[in-house]
């Protein structure tokens, strides 16, 4: 587990510090990831939990009712949502009590220890044509079931039923105004579902994937707008105005439940993600877009920023955690993780919101005046004694941005060696001040630290003794 713990990067040790930068109304709720299993040679289930707490998650979902990884999950601290197979759906839908065992097996038998918030009934059914006749029309009598189970095991008051839905559900989502939910479904199966979902105080869990929608019209859509990238709008639709694919494709779902009289209905991003790897048919799919991707949704989530139409804090699942060697399908199905399924990065993740200024402070000046003597400063903590043990110095995550840059500068012109965070170098990803502000900080404190050298930067730093190394990027240590 060494080499896990090790692909970490610093700053998403200080999520908590993020949080309390923020005036947002989330209560400190941040990120979520899918974990799934499709692979061979994957991490124990404890090992993963302790993954997803390293890398910051609080939250997770699984496709299964695995009793192994739900206990894992015990006083872990990560909220968890677990899954009712599609295949199971017609049993529990006409047995009262195949629901009750389904419940009291697989989550009264667990909770509260392993704080499970949602049962799934089902995963994205309705795109599966082949089981239209024997499970599209039994999803929503499920559901009554698992809740009324629910209920019996008094959880009702603090686990909601649900099931997610992918994007094709819709039957049209431009401009966004005019999402609408497939005729075929909408009074049939969408219009009790959602009566389900309001009557019991639930949220509508949605699977969106700008991927897909771009990589379907790149010749329509710019890259940037699927990347969170653009910094100008691109749709107008009547007062709102849209810069990214994201907001768009949420917020076309949101007036489709809107149109069948539910405006007040919860919602989650039940999954999104953008994939490291795909073949010569499957454009964008890189380490670099599927870094930018991630990250910018992260910060953007963290920030409760919301849509044009929604505004605030929504849970949002990143999918996935680990790539899945073993699915079927293109080669992007199997390269969604932000890990591979040893636990090593793919690419570094920022879950305390290192890009939260990319666009709204840019130019910001905020912090500026910090740096009246040299950033890497005498006054500084972290001292320069040897401890005996590796130390990195890396970037505080509620600095501003302006007095990162101007600590990086500092850094890389008093005896820090910044190549590897230049284009085309192993440290030039995720394009975050933070992570590239603490490659220079430690590369600065390796260097300088044996003559003085101190981790502070003007408050900017702090010492740590968790390597923030990840892939082949390597930051320099300090004994």
């Amino acid at each position: 587990m060494g080499g896990r713990t090790t692909q970490i990067v610093a700053a998403v040790a200080f999520l908590w510090l993020a949080c309390l930068a923020r005036d947002r109304t989330a209560d400190a709720q941040g990120m979520g990831i899918n974990y799934g299993t499709l692979s061979n040679e994957i991490l124990r289930p404890p090992e993963a939990v302790g993954l997803i707490k390293d890398l910051g998650f609080d939250r997770a979902k699984i496709f299964s009712a695995d009793s192994s990884i739900i206990r894992a999950f015990a006083n872990s601290g990560v909220k968890l949502s677990v899954m009712v197979a599609n295949q199971q759906i017609p049993e529990i839908a006409s047995s009262q009590s195949s629901a009750d065992a389904w419940v009291e097996k697989n989550v009264a038998a667990y909770y509260p220890k392993t704080a499970i918030e949602s049962v799934l009934v089902g995963n994205e059914i309705l795109s599966d044509s082949s089981i239209r006749e024997s499970t599209w029309p039994k999803l929503v009598p499920a559901m009554e079931k698992i809740q009324s189970a629910v209920e019996k095991f008094e959880l009702a008051g603090s686990i909601k039923v649900s099931t997610p839905l992918a994007s094709d559900a819709l039957g049209n989502s431009y401009p966004p105004s005019a999402g609408s939910f497939k005729s075929d479904i909408a009074e049939s199966i969408i219009q009790p579902l959602l009566e389900f979902l309001s009557r019991t105080n639930s949220f509508y869990c949605g699977n969106v994937y700008p991927y897909f929608a771009w990589a379907g019209n790149p010749g329509e859509i710019p890259l940037d707008y699927a990347l969170f990238g653009s910094q100008q709008e691109v749709v107008r639709d009547g007062s709102l105005r849209y810069t990214n694919l994201f907001d768009a494709m949420v917020d076309a779902t949101i007036s489709a439940i809107e149109k069948l009289g539910f405006s007040s209905l919860d919602f989650a991003v039940c999954e999104t993600g953008w994939p490291s790897k795909g073949d010569g048919s499957q454009p964008g799919a890189t380490v670099s877009n599927a870094a930018r991707y991630n990250n910018r949704l992260i910060a953007k989530t963290l920030r409760a920023q919301g849509t044009p139409k929604k505004r605030g804090y929504f849970p949002t699942y990143i999918f996935a955690l680990f790539n899945e060697n073993l699915k079927n399908g293109a080669v992007t199905e199997r390269n969604f993780g932000v890990t591979y399924p040893n636990g090593e990065l793919v690419y570094a993740l920022d879950i305390a919101g290192g890009e939260r200024d990319t666009h709204d402070d840019a130019g910001s000046s905020g912090g500026g005046n910090r740096t009246e003597s040299p950033p890497g400063g005498e006054n500084g903590g972290g001292g320069n004694g040897s401890t005996g043990r590796k130390e990195w110095c890396v970037a505080n995550s509620d600095a501003s941005q302006a007095a990162l840059q101007a600590a990086l500068d500092y850094a890389c012109s008093s005896g820090g060696d910044c190549t590897a965070i230049q284009p085309n170098q192993p440290c030039f990803f995720p394009e975050t001040m933070v992570s590239r502000a603490s490659y220079a900080f430690s590369s600065y404190y390796n260097k300088m630290k044996s003559s003085g050298g101190t981790c502070d930067f003007n408050q900017a730093a702090h010492v740590t003794q968790t390597d923030p190394s990840y892939g082949s990027c390597v930051y320099p240590s300090a004994a």
